[in-house]
């Protein structure tokens, strides 16, 4: 059957990335046609790039009933899970879209994405050489490589592979995103800049670009370097991994808040509490702190929008009390200030987060908890606890915080 002037106006759109102007013309030709299996593949796609994943999902799950043993459809569910986070079914759609049909590079290119999101790099560094034996100029397969040989380290062939991807396609918006990803990684931050500014020309909407542009902005700041190299370093590592150098860096922060103790120097227990704080919880805490850093520049201020400049404002404010309440503390000796002192450092985890969350319920739980620990402690001691009890109840605050944010909230 003939394809309409609908679908073919839709696939034109398509294949330009207009995947929002695409959208009516594939709906159209439904209207007229609603046994048209492409059109509701590729309106399925452009949902999906348009971030309407609920649409996207629920196209490609009656696509799959229609036809079963069609390896596309596999191929969008794999990158739906993928975007929810699903790594499992991801893994399993992917496998059985390369199942039904491996001579497809770009299933092999997803594949490799998967991987990396499971920070397997070195097996997905095989599955991209693998769909690039397919297709040599396979752009998936290419961004793949290059991210994995970026992570692992091999920085000559991450860069030649590089090169060939920007030879091929140096239109491709997406490609110029990743390698400045991959020079971020690097700290060459003037290369960084240049292909996400190359990208942002090409596509304006490219939010990929977007954030790896305002992360190079930041990253000039040389605190916040400190910070995103540390990032980097630990999004390498698998969980195991990240799990024991947390529990070293740990250990080196008990061991040193002994020794102070035993030197006489307690007074800086505090900036050592923060010190560790940052290693620890880092990849929490970056965007806010990096936020705070912004409202001091000159130029950077601008590029923060409203949620990430309260995000800032928030750090900065209880940041400040906590500093100026411990050195109150230290001329006056009122555990009311240390407590103050304590609770504002603990708070500023939940509550400079708020702000960021783009889930409602993320965002009212990180208010009413922040909310809870900074106040709970100087509540429980205008009552009459004493200071080992709110102490106490302040660190399980705190570490329950981290387990409930991170295993049922986000």
């Amino acid at each position: 059957m003939q394809n309409s002037s609908n679908f073919e106006r839709g696939l034109q759109l398509y294949e330009l990335n207009r995947f929002k102007d695409a959208i009516p013309y594939f709906e159209n030709e439904l209207t007229q046609n609603i046994d048209n299996f492409e059109a509701k593949l590729f309106l399925a796609y452009s949902y999906f790039n348009t971030d309407d994943i609920s649409n996207a999902k629920n196209l490609s799950i009656e696509l799959r009933k229609i036809a079963p043993n069609y390896a596309p459809t596999y191929h969008i569910l794999s990158q739906i899970a993928l975007h929810q986070e699903d790594n499992k079914n991801a893994k399993a759609n992917i496998e059985q879209a390369i199942s039904l049909d491996p001579f497809n590079a770009d299933f092999f290119g997803s594949k490799s994405y998967i991987l990396i999101n499971q920070k397997e790099f070195s097996e997905a560094l095989f599955y991209a050489n693998k769909g690039l034996e397919i297709d040599a100029k396979n752009r998936v397969c290419l961004n793949a490589r290059a991210t994995c040989l970026t992570k692992l380290n091999l920085k000559e062939e991450a860069q030649e592979t590089i090169e060939n991807l920007l030879n091929d396609d140096p239109e491709n918006s997406f490609s110029h995103a990743n390698v400045g990803w991959s020079h971020l990684e690097n700290n060459n931050l003037k290369s960084a800049l240049h292909h996400f500014k190359a990208s942002l020309k090409i596509d304006p909407n490219d939010e990929y670009a977007r954030d790896g542009m305002l992360t190079a902005v930041k990253a000039k700041n040389v605190i916040y370097n400190w910070y995103l190299r540390y990032a980097f370093w630990m999004q390498k590592k698998s969980g195991k991994s990240q799990i024991f150098s947390l529990i070293a860096i740990y250990l080196v922060y008990r061991f040193s808040v002994k020794l102070l103790a035993f030197s006489g120097l307690s007074f800086l227990a505090l900036p050592l509490i923060i010190l560790y704080l940052l290693f620890a919880l880092g990849t929490w805490i970056m965007e806010p702190i990096s936020n705070m850093i912004l409202l001091f520049d000159k130029y950077g201020k601008y590029l923060l929008d409203k949620d990430s400049r309260q995000s800032g404002q928030t750090m900065l404010a209880l940041f400040s009390i906590s500093i100026v309440s411990y050195l109150a503390n230290l001329l006056l000796n009122l555990d009311i200030l240390f407590l103050l002192s304590l609770s504002s450092l603990a708070a500023t985890l939940p509550l400079s987060k708020a702000p960021l969350n783009y889930k409602k319920d993320s965002k009212i739980f990180d208010y009413i908890y922040g909310s809870i620990i900074l106040l709970a402690p100087i509540i429980g001691y205008i009552i009459g606890y004493d200071l080992e009890t709110l102490l106490t109840t302040l660190i399980i605050l705190f570490v329950a915080y981290t387990w409930l944010a991170s295993l049922i909230f986000r």
